[in-house]
């Protein structure tokens, strides 16, 4: 299983989530944000945290896992912290 693709994403108390099929849709107090994942890719919200999933261990889904993975972590962290650039 993909390291990072297994890691949960803790969503936070101002942010809300809705799932509709690949359509992942985020609110917080930064803004919203909204992604459209592979539709191989499953993504669930239990208890306050967002876990992604695939359907098998082929190469194509094993890359889409950690990738929707951290898509995902970016569209919550952008809408609850805000996205910022270091130079």
């Amino acid at each position: 299983m993909s390291r990072i693709g297994r890691r949960p994403i803790p969503v936070p108390q101002d942010v809300t989530v809705q799932i509709n099929g690949s359509v992942i849709q985020a609110k917080g107090p930064k803004g919203e944000l909204s992604r459209t994942l592979h539709p191989s890719m499953k993504v669930a919200l239990d208890n306050g945290t967002l876990t992604v999933s695939r359907p098998s261990d082929a190469e194509q889904h094993k890359a889409l896992h950690g990738l929707s993975r951290t898509l995902v972590a970016n569209l919550v962290e952008g809408v609850s912290k805000g996205f910022e650039k270091v130079l």
